[in-house]
């Protein structure tokens, strides 16, 4: 399978940089539009909302900060993947409920017009980027390359193939 081109690699990583570090800072300034968000949802307990509500912003933030600067990038990858996934299923089941609440994705306190199919489907290719990054994680200009040093891995996988090459018959 070959990587794909450096440009479609580097927006896998920073369109959902953007928008998790968009989310979470707008969640974050705004605790009160926070809670009634989660809240809007209809679907926790008011312990768990506040709890959901306070920390989804600095999640959302960490994951954009890992994410632009390349660290733990296969971490990332996964984890933008699953909150986007439980995003899109908060989504659907308010939309086939019927809730009169916006997606609440950058904040905004929960009161809408409903959840529409744009909202939903928007998310689709944040979920395929956080998997393209946790399947294929090391790339150009991310701090990981400091770590796993892609020398070390290119002379690892020569090993590996030369010990999986059938021995040569004299």
């Amino acid at each position: 399978m070959a990587p794909f081109p450096l440009a479609v690699r580097l927006a896998c990583r920073l369109v959902p940089t953007a928008l998790l570090l968009w989310a979470g800072v707008a969640k974050a300034i705004d605790p009160q539009g926070s809670i009634l968000s989660v809240n809007a949802y209809d679907v926790l307990p008011e312990a768990a909302v506040r709890a959901v509500a306070a920390l989804l912003p600095w999640v959302e933030i960490v994951l954009g900060t890992l994410l632009i600067l390349g660290l733990f990038v296969r971490f990332a990858g996964v984890a933008t993947a699953v909150l986007t996934s439980i995003f899109i299923a908060g989504m659907a089941q308010a939309k086939a409920r019927g809730l009169p609440i916006d997606c609440g994705c950058f904040g905004a306190g929960g009161a809408g017009d409903g959840v529409t199919w744009w909202d939903i489907l928007r998310d689709l290719p944040i979920i395929l980027a956080g998997v393209y990054l946790a399947i294929r994680p090391h790339g150009p200009w991310q701090l990981d390359n400091r770590f796993h040093r892609t020398e070390d891995l290119d002379v690892h996988d020569r090993e590996v193939d030369e010990a999986r090459a059938p021995a040569r018959s004299r």
